[in-house]
């Protein structure tokens, strides 16, 4: 591939030897973002309150890491991991459906020191190092409101390891029903399904939460969200009242003071009203809190396509920009079912309507591929043009004003101040073409869309230009030299092929990219390519490289594809431990990728189970049932273990399965 390197290093090689050998230099992201990290860049802010919030549901903080230049790249600030607390159930590998709200069953207030999927203490360590050579925060979840259960009136026996004192003394709130909106007792000290709700009113309940965020932030933690935060009560709730929050939160501030750090980071759950009696206010002293109804209204202005809407969309009485969090759709949104329907380009739109807001954070939640795995990252629409460009506009415009309207179908926000300015475009309509509508803070002159490269012009106060495919122009000028990234379609980790794949890369921010399949000459692309993957040998690796440049910066990218010819059929289990079958029925359950499940019956002999496949099955797991079971329900079951995905040669290691 092209070499390039520095006109500085050019010129120091000349005046030292005319007989050195040519070398590729490299300048590395974090040394870039080091040199100009917040405003004249784009790319980050020092606040996380300022910035954009990636969150990295259900990511390994491994492959956290690992995606940290890409991530400072997309213009994120903040990366919110999920728990990592103990949990009551883990089932080793499985998918993001099956197991991603057993984190939200912690056994106690510590971090895990085993069976969590998402990694250890010193995993958190070096994210958190690794992040600060980026300038990127890491913002953590924390179960606060209550610790497992067997129902909503008994604490797991598991916690007992974990919180002695609060599982000996019972430090639950009893026979208060459900939690609900009706009134502050239901509010505070209902339970949460068969999470029993805990006393925290009590000092020691409030201590261990304290530890727990103690040990976050000398693990190099930036900032915490607050599950449930809004069935936690306030100073404020009558005689319901206690002094959690003062006590948690103004804790580990003095506890940081002796550290240096002065801007961590809070925000709680809150979700469509702080319930009868309460008010948002009273968290706010303490922390922001997530604006749900201002975002789902933006989101559903997209996807009825009524931009009129938008001038409805209001944030919470008494609550300021500053203190709201907004997002296109949160994991409890796309898990429950409720946005998990709406397009790609829908939520790609909802967010840049949310990220263009003044002095609002905005979330970006990373939707997982259907049959992603707890650990993996699924999809990478959070690094697409779109997404990175608003990212950058929202820090470039910090501190700027806004000015919102409508008008033929399209959303429009100006952000201005006395040295900048631009204009988030959303084409609601699919209309295309801007045709002189008017502006209110943008100089006559030329404007440059940093999604698709385009330009609009400003002419007496009207805007026009062309919003290319995706409906969104992010319209401002910015000399601060951008970095070069690809995005990938398909990143190697969700199986095999047989014959050939096409992957789809798109690179931006590049004057120059190449691609090399297998090892291969590279191919000079830019702008979207589709890149048919291959090999000549049977069962193979695929490899594909990507390197792309901006004048003297390089990036480089690495992925790699298994080729399979190998058809499996039939999947062979053994290892199993025959006592533990007993006389029990054994049978399997399958399912392709995306697809619905089925049961497989099997032949089960001295600890082996064999089963017949089904075309298309990508995934299996084991299930047993009373004896002589032949109606299979999972209503009736005595035990399942965690998924697998199946073998290339459909051998498995039964002893690596996880019962429960």
């Amino acid at each position: 591939m092209k070499k390039k390197f520095s006109l500085l290093l050019f010129v120091l090689m000349l005046l030292l030897t005319f007989g050195a050998c040519q070398k590729t230099i490299t300048t590395s992201t974090a040394d870039l973002l080091a040199q100009d990290p917040t405003v004249s860049s784009g790319y980050l802010v020092d606040d996380p309150q300022d910035g954009t919030i990636l969150h990295a549901w259900n990511w390994s903080l491994a492959n956290i890491e690992a995606h940290l230049e890409e991530i400072a790249i997309a213009g994120f600030s903040s990366v919110q991991i999920s728990p990592l607390q103990p949990q009551k159930d883990y089932f080793g590998a499985a998918t993001w459906g099956s197991s991603w709200w057993k984190l939200y069953q912690p056994l106690g207030f510590s971090i895990a020191t085993a069976d969590n999927p998402l990694g250890s203490r010193d995993d958190l360590e070096s994210l958190c190092g690794a992040a600060d050579l980026y300038g990127i925060k890491i913002i953590v979840d924390v179960v606060a409101n209550h610790l497992a259960g067997d129902d909503s009136q008994t604490l797991n026996a598991g916690v007992e390891a974990y919180e002695p004192v609060i599982y000996e003394d019972n430090l639950i709130h009893l026979d208060n029903g459900m939690a609900g909106d009706g009134s502050i007792l239901a509010v505070v000290r209902g339970a949460l399904g068969d999470f029993p709700d805990l006393q925290t009113e009590n000092e020691s309940v409030q201590e261990r939460v304290l530890s727990l965020l103690k040990e976050y932030v000398d693990a190099g933690v930036d900032g915490f969200r607050f599950d449930a935060a809004k069935h936690i009560e306030t100073p404020s709730d009558g005689e319901y009242a206690s002094d959690f929050w003062p006590y948690v939160i103004d804790g580990v501030k003095d506890y940081v003071q002796g550290k240096g750090i002065t801007d961590l980071y809070f925000y709680g759950e809150i979700l469509n009203t702080a319930g009868t009696d309460r008010s948002y206010t009273e968290y706010t002293g303490f922390m922001s809190v997530t604006a749900n109804s201002l975002s789902d209204t933006i989101r559903n202005a997209v996807t009825t396509k009524n931009s009129d809407r938008f001038l409805s969309a209001e944030y919470i009485t008494g609550v300021p920009a500053a203190k709201s969090v907004l997002w296109a759709e949160s994991h409890d949104n796309y898990a429950s079912g409720a946005t998990d329907g709406v397009s790609d380009a829908s939520i790609t739109k909802a967010y840049v309507v949310a990220a263009s807001r003044k002095d609002a954070t905005t979330l970006y939640f990373a939707r997982p591929g259907e049959a992603t795995f707890m650990g993996e990252v699924g999809s990478y629409l959070w690094e697409s043009p779109a997404v990175a460009a608003i990212n950058r506009f929202h820090n470039y415009f910090v501190g700027a004003d806004e000015s919102i309207s409508v008008g033929d179908g399209f959303f429009l926000n100006e952000r201005f101040a006395d040295d900048r300015a631009g204009v988030v475009i959303v084409d609601i309509l699919g209309n295309g073409e801007v045709a002189k509508l008017p502006v209110s803070h943008l100089a006559d002159g030329y404007y440059h869309d940093q999604v698709n490269g385009g330009t609009f012009t400003v002419k007496d106060g009207k805007l026009s230009g062309t919003i290319a495919e995706g409906g969104i122009a992010i319209v401002y000028n910015n000399s601060y030299e951008p970095k070069p990234a690809v995005y990938v379609s398909d990143d190697g980790v969700h199986g095999s092929f047989t014959d050939t794949k096409t992957v789809t890369a798109y690179s931006y921010n590049t004057t120059e990219a190449y691609y090399s399949l297998n090892g291969g000459d590279p191919v000079a692309f830019s702008g979207t390519v589709d890149i048919t993957l291959s090999h000549p040998d049977q069962n193979a690796t695929v490899t594909l490289d990507f390197e792309l440049y901006y004048d003297t910066f390089v990036i480089e990218r690495h992925y790699e594809y298994v080729k399979s010819n190998v058809v499996v059929t039939e999947v062979t289990v053994n290892n199993l431990d025959q006592d533990y079958v007993g006389n029990q029925v054994l049978v399997a359950w399958a399912w392709p990728q995306g697809g619905e499940g089925h049961w497989l019956e099997g032949t089960f002999q001295d600890g082996t189970f064999t089963f017949s496949l089904t075309p298309g099955d990508k995934y299996f797991l084991l299930v047993l049932f009373p004896p002589e079971t032949v109606n299979y329900d999972w209503s009736i079951k005595s035990a399942q273990t965690n998924d697998v995905e199946i073998p290339a040669d459909g051998i498995y290691d039964g002893s690596l399965l996880i019962w429960g």
